[in-house]
């Protein structure tokens, strides 16, 4: 009995299902892994500053506050009278 040129045979559906299962099983588990990966908080990196060295705060403020500067204002203003 010869076989026809357009006839599938049951080796190449059987095929054809593995190749669709282990796309869907594939899918599956990256998605899956995917998932995981956005649920774990991501490590703090460590912070550069200028020059690619390490981000130190200022010992000092640039500038004294606000309330400082007004305070000696009025210290000079009453050491003239």
């Amino acid at each position: 009995m010869l076989k026809r040129d357009d006839e599938i045979t049951v080796n190449t559906w059987l095929l054809l299902l593995l190749l669709f299962t282990t796309l869907l099983l594939g899918f599956e588990f990256g998605k899956r892994v995917y998932i995981e990966e956005q649920l774990e908080e991501p490590e703090q990196t460590v912070r550069f500053g200028r020059n690619g060295g390490p981000s130190i705060p200022p010992i000092e403020p640039e500038a004294p506050p606000l309330y400082k500067v007004i305070w000696e204002l009025m210290n000079e203003e009453e050491n003239e009278e």
